[in-house]
């Protein structure tokens, strides 16, 4: 699925428009913006310190962390958080 995430690392926030999948128990984000895209992100849901399903600006989002890393997955279509929330059930 295609969305667009902020994710803060290090201090640092940055804004990007990546594929969010979940394969083997990890979830992975990777930036498809520009020629070559690359993996952003790949974490174990298990070694997540947190996980929160929410609504922003009337629009649902899924936002999750561990130590110093922080993400926000924001729905840019009607399935994208439908697809998180299932596929986490499974996986966790």
């Amino acid at each position: 699925m295609f969305t667009y995430v902020k994710l803060t690392q290090n201090g640092i926030t940055q804004l990007y428009y990546v594929q969010v999948e979940i394969k083997a128990g990890k979830i992975i984000l990777t930036d498809v913006s520009g020629l070559q895209s690359k993996v952003l992100l790949a974490e174990d849901i298990c070694e997540l310190d947190w996980q929160v399903f929410d609504e922003y600006y009337g629009g649902r989002r899924f936002s999750f962390g561990k130590g110093e890393m922080s993400c926000q997955v924001y729905e840019a279509g009607l399935a994208v958080i439908d697809y998180l929330y299932q596929q986490l059930q499974v996986a966790v």
